[in-house]
């Protein structure tokens, strides 16, 4: 006899939803989503693993589909990533849980020609094991930079650099598709949510956006010089690059991060991507604690089917 059930969460399921990650060592929140509710959660697409006998939570996923992007090309998939997870069982079980967990997660989604990119970033070992269990594959990593001198050398000036406007979002989610691939793309309403906390700095040249970079500050309320400063983002047109103007629109961002008197920058970027990293690199920035493989399974259309009735 089966004494377990996996269904979608409910608002009701939330002191369970917060038992099991306060006890459960095998509990994952991606870090960008720190502040998030679990109501939110609840409220996504999820899937909870139910004992029958004892109505507790033994896993649950969260994942979370993203808006899809205009700016994309049609054959690009939808990106999903996971939000959040937690496994009360350790070793095969848990790994299996998992792979339930997701299956009934992924099912949710409704059939489109694209199909569907699912994505997680983690070290824990527990849910790399499981995503791997789920059919995942690691196909980059994460890795991160910190700069903490305040002397930026002069660079060329190939490009015309002015702040982003609202109107200007349409155009630079283009920029973005043409610079990034699609499991790193930000469309508009992603672009917009960057704008309310970074400074978008636009690089045009003949009049054409050819690249931009996001700035965003982190005071700390202490002393002048000790807060930080996080280069959320820098793209450039392919059809600009090897021209000097990332390394403009990232010096231009250095020099406003010194004017304003913080006195640490750091940014991320992929373990693939080593012109970005040969160009950070040449700009005082070092390498700063382990890179955070990123795993994908891409879900093609006719694999995600809606649940039996």
């Amino acid at each position: 006899m089966n004494h377990s059930l996996i269904r979608p969460g409910r608002l009701e399921d939330l002191p369970e939803l917060q038992r099991l990650h306060a006890e459960c060592l095998r509990s994952y929140y991606y870090d960008d989503l720190g502040d998030s509710e679990e109501p939110e959660l609840i409220r996504g697409m999820n899937a909870v693993f139910v004992d029958r006998d004892t109505d507790r939570l033994k896993g649950f996923v969260a994942f979370d589909r993203v808006r899809r992007s205009q700016a994309l090309p049609d054959s690009a998939p939808s990106k999903v990533p996971l939000r959040a997870a937690a496994i009360s069982s350790p070793g095969p079980a848990g790994r299996s849980h998992f792979r339930a967990l997701f299956e009934h997660t992924h099912r949710q989604l409704p059939l489109q020609s694209q199909g569907y990119l699912f994505y997680a970033l983690t070290r824990q070992g527990w849910l790399r094991a499981s995503l791997k269990e789920s059919g995942f594959d690691q196909c980059d990593a994460v890795r991160f930079y910190e700069r903490r001198s305040s002397e930026v050398e002069p660079v060329s000036q190939p490009a015309a650099l002015r702040p982003a406007q609202p109107s200007d979002l349409p155009q630079l989610a283009k920029l973005d598709a043409a610079a990034f691939e699609p499991l790193w793309h930000m469309g508009v309403s992603e672009l917009l949510q960057l704008q309310r906390d970074c400074r978008i700095e636009i690089a045009e040249a003949a009049e054409t956006m050819v690249g931009y970079s996001a700035l965003r500050l982190i005071a700390d309320g202490s002393r002048p010089g000790t807060g930080s400063a996080q280069l959320v983002r820098l793209a450039v047109h392919p059809g600009a690059q090897t021209r000097g103007v990332g390394r403009q629109l990232l010096a231009a961002s250095l020099c406003r991060a010194t004017d304003l008197g913080f006195g640490r920058v750091f940014l991320n970027t992929q373990e693939s991507n080593m012109p970005s990293q040969n160009l950070y690199e040449s700009l005082q920035f070092r390498r700063r604690g382990r890179a955070v493989p990123v795993f994908v399974k891409r879900v093609e259309q006719g694999q995600a089917k809606k649940p039996a009735q």
